[in-house]
């Protein structure tokens, strides 16, 4: 008979490797070193849905999911919430909330950020130092540094209070917003979004196993894994009364020790649910400020990885991943309250998953507000259609798409508002 470890062996030895992992920077040990031992550990004990649980290790944490809903009479929504935990240590965590309120049908698209006092301290102690050795002339950003220096919170950013994230079982919760799992043995978890605009409540069940990215579930240092297809249900509250919801959603999570912020970087992601069942995760990394096309050779990666792209195609009982792909953007949209430029239309090809795809914008007008160097990304909701190259039928579909770096040599206005 196997024997079972309890639970305060497995406590115990987290225990352990968070103080070998204090003492480590304490007595300067290389950040790298101890990362790759933390990954390797990581690694070995990978469990889903266990695995929604923070990580006080990471320097860099978030869950992350959407959903595309009906509501009644033909009113359609969507949403995209993510939850940031930063810190160096396992304690002291500063956190970060973003989310997006989506009308399809009208449209209108409100964004919303908050950030508590840990993370403020966090990024004017040593985040924001740290990136202006990178990027010595991002002036937007030293303008903003000046103003959090002088206690001001640049605007549309707002305060949080009342952050909490617990595990067994995971519930985070940040200000008007909470992501619960019901326990550490099911996939299923619920939002709850308390915004001036209205309360929304989803439940999500998992259509689908999780799917670990890159087959190692890690992708460009972080541990990375997905669920691709959520039912989603629950009601929308607002001035006209309670509305019903019905749609689909996707969860993804992902931790680790990163720094690539600090280097003004920025990435192109395509969550795409396709209306077959089957799901494709497409991403790319870019360096914002060489007037490059993304998915040209990204400066920071060997000769061996030339391409940045990659795309993984998930069914019901496995996934296939491929860097050959390109993603090419079509169409451009100029935001009038940033004065950035986002591609808003798409063609994906990746031959050996044997797919071409377009991906639109529902809309453009889908900016969020970033705090920090990022200034802003555009995450908004798309429509899919395109062939599968095997059986030269038709192919549509719905999902997000998440762009950022795109704001480091760009100007224009601080402003956000609803559409």
């Amino acid at each position: 008979m196997t024997a079972v470890p309890m639970i305060s062996d497995f406590l115990r030895s987290r225990r352990l490797r968070l103080c070998a992992y204090a003492v480590a920077l304490a007595y300067g040990q290389r950040p790298r070193q101890v990362d790759r031992l933390l990954m390797s550990e990581w690694r070995k004990e990978l469990a889903i849905p266990r695995d929604a649980a923070p990580h006080p290790e990471s320097n860099l944490e978030w869950w992350y999911c959407y959903a595309i809903l009906s509501g009644k009479g033909g009113s359609r929504y969507a949403l995209m919430t993510a939850f940031f935990r930063v810190g160096e240590l396992p304690v002291g965590k500063g956190h970060y909330l973003i989310y997006s309120l989506i009308r399809l049908d009208k449209p209108q698209f409100i964004a919303r950020s908050y950030l508590d006092r840990p993370l403020f301290y966090q990024m004017t102690g040593m985040y924001l130092p740290m990136y202006f050795l990178f990027r010595p002339g991002d002036r937007y950003t030293m303008n903003q540094y000046g103003q959090l220096l002088q206690g001001k919170l640049p605007s549309p950013h707002q305060w949080m209070k009342d952050v909490s994230v617990t595990s067994r079982p995971t519930v985070v919760r940040y200000g008007q917003a909470k992501l619960a799992f019901e326990d550490d043995a099911k996939a299923d978890f619920s939002l709850r979004i308390d915004d001036p605009e209205g309360t929304i409540e989803l439940e999500f069940a998992p259509d689908k196993p999780h799917s670990l990215i890159d087959g190692e579930g890690t992708l460009n240092g972080l541990y990375y894994y997905s669920c691709t297809r959520y039912r989603v249900s629950g009601c929308v509250r607002h001035s006209e009364g309670d509305e019903p919801l019905t749609g689909s959603g996707w969860f993804d999570h992902q931790w680790g020790r990163n720094y690539d912020l600090l280097k003004g970087e920025g990435w192109n992601w395509f969550g795409l649910q396709l209306d077959d069942g089957r799901e494709l995760l497409a991403s790319e990394f870019h360096k914002p400020d060489a007037q490059q096309r993304p998915g040209a050779p990204h400066p920071s990666r060997g000769s061996d990885d030339a391409r940045s792209a990659q795309a993984i195609l998930i069914l019901n009982d496995r996934a296939y991943t491929t860097k050959n792909v390109d993603i090419k953007p079509l169409r451009s949209w100029r935001s009038l309250r940033t004065g950035l430029i986002y591609p808003v239309e798409w063609r994906i090809r990746a031959p050996d998953l044997r797919l071409d795809l377009r991906v639109s914008a529902a809309f453009p007008q889908q900016e969020m507000p970033i705090i920090g160097p990022l200034r802003a990304i555009w995450e908004g909701a798309c429509r899919v259609s395109g062939t599968d190259l095997t059986s030269g039928r038709a192919v549509c579909g719905s999902g997000f798409v998440e762009l950022a770096g795109y704001a480091a040599v760009q100007a224009g206005k601080e402003a956000f508002s609803p559409v």
